[in-house]
């Protein structure tokens, strides 16, 4: 992956777009990243590595940009204060990519990310937010709970460097131990589900 990526930001460095990297080197790095490069006015970042799309989106939108907040009143004040991502689908998830992914044309979610950027095209995204016990979350385009969010946890911590089979091997494991469970929550203030 490491290789490949070198090359696509070549490739869009080539484009004449300005780029600056930093590697991360931990859980959350890439959400400190984000922060400060946003608070920085920093034009554009992202990332190339593993959950770090998760951790970007986070670091834009942290419970402390709250009006009152120092760092709320810089940001808020901003003109500028809606981030724009360009996402490389590298990895081996990238789910929220692939939503965007046109089979038909036959050019691959990579080269139509590539495509995209070299062209400044844009599309707006929503960004939910979960709140919690302990604070909030921030994602872009799903929120795994059960099942799911247990093969992720699996994969992540035991299997990360098996790739797409990592994800296969999380699942049987799971399957070989699955239960049900009870979540409740609510939805925008109403009544528990």
């Amino acid at each position: 992956m490491r290789r490949a990526g070198g090359a696509v930001l070549d490739r869009l460095r080539a484009a004449g777009i300005a780029l600056e990297t930093t590697e991360t080197s931990a859980v959350g790095h890439a959400t400190q990243i984000a922060r400060e490069a946003y608070g920085a006015a920093i034009g554009s970042f992202g990332s190339r590595w593993r959950r770090t799309s998760y951790e970007i989106v986070n670091g834009l939108f942290p419970d402390s940009l709250v009006a009152g907040s120092s760092a709320g009143a810089s940001l808020g004040a901003r003109e500028d204060a809606v981030a724009t991502l360009g996402f490389l689908p590298l990895g081996t998830g990238n789910s929220f990519l692939r939503d965007f992914e046109d089979g038909a044309s036959g050019i691959s979610g990579l080269e139509q990310a590539m495509q995209a950027l070299e062209a400044r095209r844009s599309r707006p995204c929503d960004v939910l937010r979960l709140t919690h016990k302990d604070g909030a979350i921030y994602y872009t385009n799903l929120l795994s709970v059960g099942f799911t969010a247990d093969v992720a946890a699996l994969r992540h911590r035991r299997f990360l460097g098996l790739g797409q089979f990592g994800y296969l091997l999380s699942i049987f494991l799971r399957l070989a131990r699955l239960r049900s469970a009870a979540v409740s929550g609510a939805i925008g203030g109403s009544a528990r589900v």
